[in-house]
């Protein structure tokens, strides 16, 4: 091969590569350019639907005031959604929400409305979570009531519309717009910030992605935080995504319970059907939490949470005093996130005696990473052997 024929060759390949590279720069600068399009027309549609409303004109909303409702016991009541919607309280309720402008701004019915602000009136929480806010309708009943109470917040999360979420909650009078914090990003996004400031709500309402799969990561991802005796509200159970992830939760979960009878006598020849729900007019399942959490054969963990330390040498367990005597392993995984990560486990076996309230399991040796981190986190574990399960009053503590 001649040396002309060789500088032939590596000129042309040379010319192919820069071609190729200008290729790719081009595509590059075309996806940019679509992307930054495409955007733009989306912040276009969010702007047309809030003029279309007529958001920029105002937004009509009922005046603050004392709205009536049932008072019920929740450490006694076994159903107090049954009980909150045969008191002669609620029917001044229902009034309310039915006589408001808010309901041309919900997807859920006026009873539905009035039945989580009086359970959240009762509950009185210091949190609650909104998967799924679409024009904050339901989110102006729940902030009525945490006001009325004096206390609490509302986390309304919706990755879609948070500029006309965020228009909307503009013109509410500011003794709602005081109680109500916009999260624009998907659930779990929220749930894994909210976790990571150790924040418990005591009510969560589940009314995101309706698929099956997003459903019931929403009502795990709720059940994992939830304050205990807590509740979980799923709306359209008509549709088989939310119905059969809550279905699937509760069998999965034999400790909480539904406010209903659902789960159990829904119609097995239809996938949809609107009749599905136990709660008059609305399209809701509600599930409540046990106070304790149980623990048996199968591994417990309450999740993750941020440590402040390299070691780990034991948890602190306070619980109900088991009837008799079990065998429990804790096993503790300590994680450092820096430059190089790193992980170890520890753990530790002892007998516990009936009637034992509290104990401090002491690992042997204890979990310790090595090296430089920037922060780090522990996930404790237990598996009980008894004759009951253990009912934990609260989770491990660390030490």
């Amino acid at each position: 091969m001649s040396d002309s024929t060789v500088r032939r060759d590596g000129v042309v390949g040379k010319t192919r590569r820069l071609a190729a590279r200008g290729i790719r720069l081009v595509q590059l600068g075309a996806a940019r350019v679509a992307a930054t399009t495409a955007e733009a027309m989306r912040r276009k549609a969010r702007e047309l639907e809030i003029r279309l409303d007529g958001l920029h004109k105002g937004l009509d909303v009922k005046p603050v005031s004392d709205v009536a409702f049932p008072k019920v016991d929740l450490a006694t009541a076994k159903d107090p959604v049954a009980q909150i919607m045969a008191a002669p309280e609620f029917a001044a309720t229902k009034t309310y929400f039915y006589d408001n402008p808010v309901a041309a701004r919900s997807l859920i019915s006026s009873q539905s409305q009035a039945l989580l602000y009086s359970l959240i009136r009762n509950i009185r929480p210091d949190h609650v979570y909104e998967i799924g806010t679409y024009k904050a309708g339901t989110t102006e009943a729940i902030c009525r009531a945490l006001y009325a109470n004096g206390k609490g917040v509302a986390h309304a999360v919706d990755p879609f519309r948070g500029e006309y979420i965020a228009a909307v909650l503009k013109l509410w009078p500011p003794e709602l717009f005081g109680h109500v914090r916009l999260h624009a990003k998907d659930s779990m996004a929220f749930f894994g910030d909210m976790e990571r400031r150790h924040i418990h709500p005591a009510l969560v309402f589940v009314d995101g992605n309706h698929d099956y799969e997003f459903a019931a990561f929403d009502i795990a991802c709720g059940a994992r935080t939830i304050a205990p005796g807590g509740y979980i509200v799923v709306d359209n159970v008509a549709q088989p995504g939310p119905f059969f992830a809550a279905r699937d939760f509760l069998a999965a979960n034999p400790d909480w319970c539904e406010l209903g009878s659902a789960a159990t006598g829904y119609d097995r020849d239809k996938a949809f059907d609107r009749s599905r729900s136990t709660i008059l007019e609305t399209d809701f399942m509600v599930l409540r939490a046990p106070v304790t959490h149980s623990v048996g054969e199968r591994p417990f963990t309450p999740g993750r949470t941020r440590w402040h330390s390299p070691k780990v040498v034991g948890l602190r367990l306070k619980f109900a005093p088991p009837a008799e005597p079990g065998r429990l392993t804790a096993q503790v995984v300590l994680r450092g996130f820096g430059m190089v990560p790193a992980e170890t486990t520890a753990e530790a076996t002892l007998q516990v005696e009936a009637g034992a309230k509290e104990l401090s399991v002491t690992l042997a040796p204890p979990a310790q990473v090595e090296g430089q981190f920037v922060y780090f986190t522990v996930e404790p574990w237990l598996i009980w052997h008894g004759a009951q399960p253990l009912q934990l009053l609260a989770a491990p503590e660390p030490f």
